[in-house]
């Protein structure tokens, strides 16, 4: 019993007793005075137990975060409020406009924010502008209780590193699985495909099939968005074995197998779900869910939401293979790290100690662990959580393990800071050859010459 709970007891003790002498007492004789002792009730209030104050309790940062990471970064800010005390506001934008965003806060003085999302391809030009802080030393000291080691390592550095220095934490490890529908491979008698030319024939079929009852045997994501549109055209480009650059540094966008990559994907294009041209995250994901489309190269975390009754119509009814491969000598399934996102510190921070304590406690393996089996979290960046149980439930075994497979060895995207301004160039001359007013071998011959003006080579 506790110290409060023995005072309560006392007094209603001594409450007790005065009522009992109160109603004993000897009635007074006619006509004398009698007094009257007035016994009023006491109420008692318990004093609360005291309660530890949390470490950061009062004190609050900024977090931008994009549109598709808003459910997760709202999760993993709520839990850090539970732990510590501390508030964490979510500021969402469009992925489109997230480095946009981070440069301009800092470039203009606003400050406004304290942890920044980092599409890590525009690493090396966020560090050019002096928007993140260098996190070396942070990342020596905390190597061994963030087991540094147990990250992805084909994610770890192109998230993290640019000119031997730390600027990040890996955050959502992103690349593309080619899911299927198996309904509707089954009712058209067509197999999931280990090569591009597999694929088109098999989105053809379905598509003439079931384009009347307004089905498809595929989605494209082919939005000018250089997220969007490089994803689906790298996929198709690692397949042919083909690269941006040779052994040299020297820029071999138009190579033979490049070439033949992109026209691939323009051959493909007349099966799709209409306008491959419109068709981003949102188009894609519906098509699919909705049971309208048979294939789509998407993020690892579309079994979640392909399992989520409040947004699908294909629950249990979908399976996933890695990527296919191409023609020729060089052909392979290579997956890329198509989009991949890690998180950064302000270098105009309100409140970086505490903007630090929230990249500790989002890089935790628990952390990463939880973050993943909610619905709307994020695809693992460590290596134990292909491997922990809850995952591999909440994903089901066949999904966890051709993540973990299409991760490792994945191609990464160039994180210098010249890359943005090369990515819209591709962006552009990929849009043209899609849109027909370019040849395939025209826009990547174009690109090629505009990205040796750019390096100046």
């Amino acid at each position: 019993m506790t110290r409060n709970n023995r005072t309560f007891s006392m007094l209603g003790g001594a409450l007790a007793a005065a009522l009992v002498l109160s109603a004993c007492a000897v009635p007074a004789a006619p006509g004398t005075v009698r007094q009257v002792e007035v016994t009023r009730e006491v109420v008692v209030t318990a004093t609360p137990e005291p309660t530890a104050p949390k470490p950061f309790e009062g004190q609050s940062i900024n977090v931008l975060t994009i549109q598709p990471h808003a459910v997760a970064t709202r999760a993993l800010a709520k839990w850090f409020e539970e732990e510590t005390g501390a508030r964490v506001q979510v500021l969402v934008v469009p992925y489109a406009n997230v480095t946009e965003k981070a440069i301009l806060d800092v470039t203009s003085g606003a400050g406004e924010y304290d942890v920044i999302e980092i599409w890590y391809p525009m690493l090396g030009k966020l560090v050019e502008s002096g928007v993140l802080e260098d996190l070396t030393q942070w990342w020596e000291e905390n190597k061994e209780s963030l087991q540094f080691d147990d990250f992805v390592p084909s994610i770890a550095d192109p998230y993290t590193l640019i000119d031997g220095k730390r600027w990040a934490l890996p955050y959502d490890g992103d690349t593309h699985l080619l899911f299927y529908n198996r309904e509707l491979l089954e009712k058209y008698g067509v197999k999931p495909p280990t090569t591009w030319a597999e694929y088109r024939e098999a989105c053809k079929t379905i598509t003439e099939q079931g384009k009347s009852e307004g089905i498809y045997g595929c989605a494209i994501m082919g939005a000018k968005v250089p997220i969007i549109l490089l994803s689906t055209f790298i996929n198709r480009l690692q397949g042919y074995g083909a690269s941006f650059f040779d052994a040299d540094g020297k820029p071999a966008i138009n190579s033979p197998e490049a070439v033949a990559a992109l026209q691939e994907l323009v051959d493909q294009l007349p099966y799709a779900l209409p306008d491959p041209k419109a068709v981003a995250f949102d188009e894609a994901l519906g098509g699919f869910t909705t049971g309208k489309v048979g294939m789509v190269e998407f993020w690892t975390d579309l079994g979640q939401m392909s399992d989520n009754p409040e947004q699908s119509k294909i629950m249990k009814k979908w399976g996933a293979v890695p990527m296919p491969k191409g023609e020729g000598p060089n052909a392979a399934s290579r997956p890329a790290l198509n989009a991949g996102f890690a998180l950064g510190i302000s270098t105009l921070a309100q409140n970086k100690p505490l903007a630090y304590e929230f990249l500790k406690f989002v890089g935790r393996p628990d952390i990463n662990v939880r973050v993943n089996t909610i619905v709307g979290g994020l695809d693992p960046t460590r290596k134990s959580t292909f491997d922990a149980e809850p995952y591999r439930t909440h994903v089901t075994p066949e999904l966890a393990d051709a993540a973990k497979a299409a991760l490792s060895g994945a191609f990464a995207w160039p994180t210098n800071a010249k890359w943005p301004e090369m990515q819209d160039v591709l962006t552009e001359n990929v849009a043209e050859a899609l849109a027909g007013t370019k040849t395939p071998q025209q826009a990547l011959d174009d690109t090629q010459a505009k990205w040796l003006e750019i390096l100046g080579k």
